[in-house]
């Protein structure tokens, strides 16, 4: 080394202070590197495990961003060192040092200096202190407005710093305390805000490299706000007079604070950045977490034109008042989030049906976020903004929008006065609300609306009867038989008030006997053609009738087991009972009060015609009672619909309690909460009878008025009718046969006004049944593109599958899980209980889809194979199974229409449930199940197994499949399928690691990541978590 080394490590401020011989030592440690222009000499992010002295040349100190972008911290030249943090800390290096020139430089490797630092205690506090004082340097310049100031100032100020922490939650300044320090958040968040009569305004967020609280210093009076640790913060402290030296010696730094005041001065209450989003939210949201949203304070100058507006134009109030809004009622009382963005659809011209919406939305039985509802609409093509907004901004703000109506309901808001708003109400149709009742009821958040040109290819919703249009286009021709029928029946009955004036004019008038015979004779002729005419008509439709109940149930059933797992589970069992039991009400509704109706007005118009043909001006009066019957119509769609869909829903809610209440039984009678849980019951029950009393009550006036507006009509015949006949322009026969005709013609509106009243509780069970129909099936409705399966080998490997429940918002069941299992292993999943293993091996079995990565067999990926031909080759056993009213042997070859017995036989000796079967009465043709035997869960347990085994897969997939053995049945079943396992790929899920310890490898799970993987005596080695969860089996 040479003397002008030496001179140059003298001047380092690492070892300036050493003593001679410390120095010999160290100088003996060092080791001579060239460089060249343009060489990395060490780079940001790799192990830190030398320091460096430059002794030629120049080197430029760099750190890359978040963004990828580099920042220059520091040019480096010969005397100057870098590397000080490896030396005391190891770790990481945080930047990068590149050539500017050609180099040379000096090395001192980490574990040399170490045993140098032992012989000298003072070198390694004095290196501690450089590297932090390097480290701040580095932190200020990339972070903070004080990487703008000159080195001198900036090596002054990290001079003067003094380190603090504050935990979560507590008070770094109060409002009102007395001028102190300045502070510099290093490491955390936190937030400014001012108090005033129990309110508080957020004046400031904070973040890495943030600095506040100068303000009390520079003006000199008491702190004007509170800044709260939002997380655990570690700040920088300078005090005040080290605050005023620096501005008295340093004019750069008292410019940087003269900007910073004159913010203060234009600042206006902060908006919330997303990352404190979930802090920021109002207690009295909190029980409705899934309002997923993303506060955006607005503008509260009252004189903002656009406080809403963004650049394009987006999210401006329209000019124009909207009068009127097409409503969506609500299937469910979860539904209410989707169908409000089903009218925001509507209103911008794009009718969108709402099992699409409900599917973009990830609605689940506890509702639909706020955050949701703007991803569905953006995904649909609208632009989407969610914010919470102040009562003032109120009569501003761009409608329509959707509002969160007393912590657990979504609505449309579309106009705005000073005394009233209206709102379309999934629940309860178009409303007018007194502003103040509004304003307490608004929890202030909504989401705005805006129409972009992607959303003309929204796709929309078909008709809600066309489903139903195949089948009834089967019997066209009965229907045309029947509508013949109807003709006939109709001139048939017309006669009757023909023969009735020729009875009053002629036969009472003149006396003519032999004309009594002849009408007398011709109207029991009409009245036998009438009867028989009505018999085949009934005959007819009683034949579709039948014929279109199985085609339509055969029809929805494979409709239901068509649809994804998701479907079921997002829904409550007693919702999708009533859907089903709705499919026969509307086969009604469509074949007979259809049928009916169209009778009807055949009967209607005959009566019409034949009344103008006997006093054109008496039918008009007649008819003067028409817009009534009109208003009576307009008044069943806007009332009596809403009130058959609450019944509806509530109908649903209450049958899933009672399908609840008869499943869970035993816990009930084991818990003595029958009073408990009848009072339950009748208070769910109440609810439904409270809206079948309304409902039935307003049938009831409706039919009331509908008798009224009847009685008027006849009334205002009769009046005029004896006017007419008194003027001699009618006769008395024709008179008579006139009132025949107006009961004809009021039966016939009658009937019309019934089926009308009818359409309204059809359309309430076709909009739920639409929910079945319009809901995307399992791989789709074209399954010509999926990759049938006739065989697999067994091989399945999952490439960086995650899994959620919900919306992209949602937390993650299983992230990141890569594994290859080869075929004929054994592989076993365990963890604690909900780390994902049952949901993992759902995924596997296509009963789920990742939400990303790749699940595939035999290299080919899942998703492009037959879901229902993979399931062919995998037996299944899971956590709960269920048993079906059938025989033993039916159970065990459930999917087969007659059971193989020789199959059966050994499926049930390998499951250990042979024995067992054998002692029953009929043996393996006992009837199990709701009306048959009952079985021990154990015995359940062994029939599921045999199922799964029965058809002989390549593919094994058990859960907790012996949990509810006992331990000899459990014996049996590992010594049988040990056997059976052989050149099968298995997957076994257990919490007790005692049946897997033969397993081929052992996947153990944590948080839904793959924690360890490897056999029993690995991972026992390993003393990790595996060996923990067996220690804790074993008491250990």
């Amino acid at each position: 080394m040479k003397a002008t080394d030496d001179s140059l490590l003298r001047r380092s401020s690492l070892f300036q202070f050493l003593p001679e011989e410390h120095f010999e030592k160290l100088r003996a440690l060092l080791q001579e590197e060239h460089h060249e222009f343009g060489d990395i000499i060490v780079r940001q992010g790799e192990p830190a495990a030398s320091f460096y002295v430059l002794l030629s040349g120049r080197a430029r100190v760099v750190k890359v961003d978040q963004n990828g972008a580099e920042i220059v911290l520091a040019s480096l030249k010969p005397g100057d060192s870098f590397g000080e943090a490896a030396l005391a800390e190891g770790g990481t290096r945080s930047a990068t040092v590149r050539c500017s020139t050609g180099v040379e430089a000096l090395r001192l490797d980490r574990d040399d200096f170490l045993e140098l630092a032992t012989q000298n205690p003072e070198l390694k506090q004095h290196l501690e202190m450089t590297a932090r004082h390097r480290a701040l340097h580095g932190f200020l310049y990339q972070f903070s407005n004080f990487g703008r100031l000159p080195v001198p100032a900036l090596r002054s100020l990290i001079e003067k710093l003094e380190p603090i922490e504050v935990e979560k939650g507590g008070a770094i300044i109060k409002q009102g305390d007395a001028p102190g320090a300045m502070f510099i958040l290093e490491k955390g968040r936190a937030r400014a805000f001012t108090a005033n009569n129990g309110s508080q305004r957020n004046l400031a967020f904070y973040r890495d490299g943030d600095f506040f609280g100068e303000l009390s210093i520079l003006n000199g009076s008491p702190r004007a706000a509170t800044v709260e640790a939002f997380t655990d913060c570690r700040l920088l402290a300078l005090d005040p007079e080290a605050v005023r030296d620096l501005k008295r010696h340093y004019p750069e730094f008292g410019k940087l604070m003269e900007e910073r005041l004159a913010q203060y001065q234009a600042k206006t209450e902060a908006r919330v950045p997303l990352d404190f989003t979930t802090e920021m939210l109002p207690a009295e949201t909190a029980a409705h977490n899934k309002v997923g949203l993303d506060p955006d304070a607005v503008k509260r100058s009252d004189d903002a034109e656009a406080p809403f507006a963004e650049e394009g134009g987006l999210f401006r109030k329209s000019k124009k008042r909207i009068r009127k809004i097409e409503a969506i009622e609500q299937i469910d009382e979860m539904d209410c989030g989707a169908a409000s963005l089903g009218m925001i659809c509507r209103h911008f011209g794009r009718k969108v049906s709402l099992a699409r919406i409900r599917q973009l939305c990830h609605t689940s039985t506890d509702g639909t976020s706020l955050k949701a509802l703007c991803r569905a609409a953006t995904e649909l093509g609208l632009a989407a903004r969610a914010l919470k907004v102040s009562l003032r901004n109120l009569p501003v703000l761009p409608l329509p929008a959707i509002i969160h109506w007393e912590g657990n309901h979504w609505m449309v808001l579309y106009d705005v006065q000073p005394a009233y708003v209206k709102v379309a109400d999934p629940a309860r149709g178009l409303r007018k609300i007194p502003r103040k009742e509004f304003e307490q009821n608004w929890s202030g958040y909504a989401a705005l609306f805006d129409y972009t040109t992607a959303f003309a290819n929204a796709p929309e919703s078909k008709p809600g009867l066309t489903w139903i249009l195949p089948f009834l286009a089967k019997f066209k021709i009965i229907f045309g038989q029947v509508m013949l029928l109807a003709i006939a029946i109709t001139v048939l009955e017309l006669l009757f008030p023909i023969f009735t004036e020729m009875v009053v004019d002629k036969v009472i008038v003149e006396k003519n006997i032999g004309l009594l015979k002849i009408i007398l004779l011709g109207m029991g002729a009409a009245l036998f053609f009438v009867q028989a005419a009505s018999l085949a008509q009934e005959y007819l439709l009683s034949f579709a009738a039948v014929r279109l109940d199985t085609a339509i149930l055969d029809f929805l059933s494979r409709q239901m087991l068509s649809l994804p797992m998701t479907y079921f589970t997002s829904r409550r069992t007693g919702d999708i009972q009533r859907r089903l039991d709705g499919a026969r009400q509307v086969r009604q509704f469509a074949v007979q009060h259809g049928i009916g109706a169209i009778l009807a007005l055949v009967q209607l118009a005959g009566a019409l015609g034949l009344m103008a043909m006997y006093s054109p001006s008496l039918m008009f009066a007649f008819l003067l009672t028409t817009p009534l019957y009109g208003g009576l119509m307009f008044f069943s769609q806007k009332v009596l619909r809403p009130l058959f869909a609450g019944v509806e829903e509530s109908q649903g809610k209450y049958s899933s309690h009672q399908i609840d209440a008869i499943k869970g039984i035993e816990a009930v009678k084991a818990a003595a909460a029958e009073s408990v849980f009848r009072d339950m019951m009748l208070n769910e029950f109440l609810s439904v009878s409270r809206k079948l009393f309304r409902s039935s009550f307003i049938v009831m006036t409706y039919d009331s008025v509908m008798q009224s507006i009847g009685l008027i009509s006849t009334a205002i015949f009769l009046w005029v009718g004896a006017n007419q006949v008194m003027s001699g322009a009618l006769s008395i026969g024709g008179f008579v046969a006139f009132s025949s005709l107006t009961a004809m013609a009021y039966g016939g509106i009658m009937r019309t006004l019934g089926v009308w009243d009818n359409l309204q509780f059809a359309t309430v069970l076709l909009n739920r049944l639409n929910d079945v129909f319009e809901q995307e099936p399992e791989q789709g409705r074209d399954r010509s593109r999926l990759t049938p399966v006739h065989s697999l080998e067994g091989r399945i490997e999952l490439r960086g599958v995650s899994f959620k429940y919900g919306g992209p918002e949602a937390p993650n069941i299983l992230s990141n899980i890569t594994l290859d299992i080869a075929p004929g292993r054994m592989v076993a999943f365990v963890g604690r209980s909900g780390c994902g293993k049952t949901t993992l091996i759902k995924l596997i079995a296509g009963l789920l889809e990742p939400t990303e990565g790749t699940i595939l067999f035999d290299n080919v990926d899942l998703k492009t194979l037959n879901y229902r031909d993979v399931r062919r080759h995998i037996g299944m056993v899971l956590q709960e199974n269920h048993i079906f009213n059938e025989s033993i042997a039916r159970n065990i070859a459930f999917g087969d229409s007659e059971p193989d017995l020789d199959r059966v036989l050994v499926a049930a000796q390998a499951a250990a449930a042979h024995d067992f079967i054998m002692r029953l009465p009929m043996g393996y043709e006992t009837k199990i199940g709701e009306s048959g035997l009952s079985l021990s869960g154990g015995q359940k347990q062994r029939v599921a197994i045999a199922r799964a085994i029965y058809n002989n897969p390549p593919v094994l997939i058990f859960d907790e499949a012996t949990s509810a053995l006992d331990t000899e049945s459990e014996r049996a079943i590992q010594d049988n399928l040990g056997r059976l396992t052989a050149g099968r790929t298995t997957i076994v899920i257990a919490h007790r690691l005692s049946t897997i310890r033969e397993a081929d490898a052992i996947v153990v799970l944590e948080k839904g990541s793959v924690a360890e993987v490897g056999n029993h005596d690995q991972l026992m080695a390993q003393r990790g978590l595996y060996f923990y969860l067996s220690s804790q089996q074993l008491g250990i």
